[in-house]
């Protein structure tokens, strides 16, 4: 493929152009987004970004709706080189989504495709699944906060039998349930191409955990996934202790997220013990759950002695005291590796605030200012630390 000139201008007559052959007018709403796209932003020689998020301050009150986007498929079946679409926040709905897939099945250029927050359901997700199973191209597909629900996460799970492109899936906040959950973990077991899956927030009726114990037999084969998101699935100390176990060996698993779930100490045990193996995991979150002192104690022992491929841990919002924040400062002196830390949300009392300030003053700080969620002050000769804005999130 020829390099194409990336300038706005030259996207926008491309579209037009391509709505004339089509026989279409082109959108307004269309070109006007366009014409809001930075430069800097469009991400290869091979194509363009379009950015159409309809959370945008200049379009929350015009968002493309499913005609809009049911004139864009079109464009899409033909030659317009768009290689990233956000769409998201748009109202898609189903009959866009309908669209959307049949556009799937011709084109041979988008990689990337955005669709949270879309209105989308089951027969939405159909009509995509069945594009997907005939598009050798797509890369990342996010149906982030659509209510597929069951139908359509199993829909999802027989694409992925089909479908060998898609590396990036993201399905948190879409009604999954404990049956199209292990639909999933079972394609998994033989899938290596997903590389980023958000699971995130499903409606899951059983309190056993067997989703967990599912992902968990899934992760000890599996040597394809660098990036699990488990975030709101009920996740107590037993399905953490069945996660940690089966990680022992696994060897792509870089980034594991167990946000809000009720795991204690006992599942941090589990995961210090996993981190003494020095695994490939680099980046793990505890936030918002109720590891305590002793569970934090046990992963600071962990990285200070035995670990140096963890780069970033979020311990924020569980119940943590003086006693384990103060271990894990005095961890981070003999590890250098370790170099995000989020603690915000704990009890952050004068004997713990002293040892994060000392972890990062001077003219070569321990702990970079953007590398956590906190910032000490002095007032009256005490310090405290105040919440920043500084978050690291994976996408």
């Amino acid at each position: 493929m020829s390099e194409p000139e990336r300038d706005v201008e030259t996207l926008i007559n491309l579209y037009k152009e391509t709505c004339k052959s089509v026989g279409c007018e082109p959108i307004q709403k269309v070109i006007k987004f366009m014409k809001l796209i930075d430069k800097e932003s469009e991400p290869s020689i091979d194509g363009y970004c379009l950015d159409l998020r309809g959370n945008l301050p200049e379009f929350k009150l015009n968002r493309l709706n499913h005609d809009d986007i049911s004139a864009l498929s079109r464009e899409l079946s033909e030659d317009f080189l768009i290689t990233d679409l956000n769409l998201s926040f748009n109202d898609v709905g189903d009959v866009g989504a309908i669209s959307l897939g049949k556009a799937l099945q011709d084109n041979k250029f988008l990689e990337k495709l955005n669709l949270a927050m879309c209105d989308i359901d089951s027969k939405g997700v159909e009509a995509i699944c069945t594009g997907l199973q005939m598009n050798d191209n797509l890369k990342s597909l996010n149906l982030k906060g659509n209510k597929i629900g069951r139908h359509g996460g199993i829909l999802l799970s027989a694409t992925l039998q089909v479908n060998s492109t898609i590396a990036h899936l993201d399905i948190s906040d879409t009604d999954q349930t404990d049956e199209s959950l292990i639909a999933l973990t079972t394609v998994l077991l033989d899938n290596t191409t997903v590389k980023r899956l958000d699971v995130s927030n499903p409606l899951l009726t059983s309190e056993q955990e067997e989703t967990t114990i599912h992902f968990s037999k899934m992760l000890h084969v599996n040597y394809g996934l660098t990036e699990l998101h488990l975030c709101k699935h009920k996740m107590q100390d037993f399905g953490a202790t069945q996660l940690a176990e089966s990680l022992r060996d696994n060897k792509t698993l870089m980034y594991l997220n167990l946000a809000c779930n009720k795991i204690s100490e006992d599942g941090a045990f589990a995961f210090a013990e996993l981190l003494k193996l020095n695994t490939p995991l680099k980046m793990l979150s505890f936030s918002s759950n109720r590891i305590g002192n002793n569970g934090l104690v046990a992963l600071s022992e962990a990285v200070a002695t035995s670990n140096c491929n963890l780069t970033t841990l979020w311990v924020n919002n569980n119940g943590i005291t003086e006693t384990g924040l103060c271990a894990l400062a005095a961890a981070l002196r003999s590890n250098i590796t370790l170099t995000n830390i989020y603690i915000w949300g704990n009890e952050l009392k004068n004997t713990a605030c002293n040892a994060f300030e000392q972890l990062m003053e001077g003219n070569s700080p321990r702990i970079l200012e953007h590398n956590t969620d906190i910032v000490p002050y002095v007032v009256d000769g005490i310090t405290y630390l105040a919440e920043t804005g500084h978050y690291l999130f994976s996408h």
